[in-house]
């Protein structure tokens, strides 16, 4: 979890060991790097080979530290060297699994949830969130619930909410079928599913029944992806979204376990 080291550099969150990974972080932002410091770094990788490899590459010493293991083919354009992005992140992509992380985790929905026995038992190994811990009882062991933890009564409020949601003609698929009020379950979103809950849904459905410290960092997210979605953007509004997601993201990393924080959890810092 490294979003702190985006905070800036007296920020108090930087030496708060105990709602994060247990350290204090002094590292500084990431520098940007220019396509002739990429091209620098690669200058003894080989271009890209195209085709199946018969043998699965290992991660080794000469990848670090940006793990990479290959030049890519587009440095052979004249002009890729010079662009200030030359990488593309899919909105869309990203907000689909952001939505599906949170919808799994929040509604504790099987294969979905970041929130299991294996993520409880890598708390107790690093010594993180100890009100998060294992309980042992007798010959088996009880997860104690957490902040974000919601009773089957709380879950089928939301779904019920989401079922008996009327919107405009063409302005979502009927999110009624992606619904199971009686498990307290919603599954098989498609990604503009997702946007129009994250951007729409999310803060309504939760109101009132989330905790306000869950509840506000994740309305902040949602309106995060409503202002990059706006039609008009200004500099100064993506100037204050650059700030703010960081923010959110730290707030988000003192409620939820690291397992919660897949990588797309962190591509919204590049999405500003």
């Amino acid at each position: 979890m490294g979003n702190r080291r985006f905070l800036d550099s007296n920020h108090r969150w930087r030496k708060d060991k105990k709602s994060f990974d247990g350290t204090i972080e002094t590292r500084s932002a990431p520098k940007v790097l220019s396509g002739d410091d990429i091209l620098g770094l690669l200058k003894d990788y080989d271009n890209v080979i195209f085709g199946k490899l018969q043998k699965k590459r290992r991660r080794d010493e000469t990848s670090l530290p940006y793990n990479w293991k290959k030049l890519s083919i587009f440095f052979q354009l004249p002009y890729w060297s010079t662009l200030e992005i030359r990488h593309c992140l899919d909105y869309m992509h990203i907000l689909k699994n952001i939505t599906d992380n949170i919808l799994g985790t929040m509604l504790n929905i099987d294969g979905k949830t970041k929130d299991d026995l294996n993520s409880r038992l890598d708390l107790m190994e690093m010594g993180l969130r100890s009100e998060l811990h294992l309980i042992e009882k007798d010959d088996h062991y009880v997860i104690p619930p957490a902040c974000y933890t919601l009773t089957l009564a709380e879950r089928r409020a939301i779904c019920s909410f989401l079922e008996n949601l009327k919107v405009p003609d063409g302005y979502s698929s009927n999110i009624k079928r992606c619904v199971n009020v009686k498990e307290g379950k919603v599954s098989r979103m498609k990604a503009h599913d997702c946007h129009v809950f994250m951007l729409d849904q999310l803060a309504p459905a939760f109101r009132g029944i989330v905790r306000k410290e869950v509840y506000d960092p994740l309305v902040e997210l949602s309106v995060f992806f409503k202002e990059l979605s706006s039609k008009v953007l200004s500099t100064e509004v993506l100037d204050k979204l650059e700030k703010n997601i960081v923010i959110t993201l730290c707030k988000l990393e003192r409620i939820f376990p690291p397992s919660f924080f897949t990588i797309m959890m962190h591509l919204p810092i590049h999405l500003a």
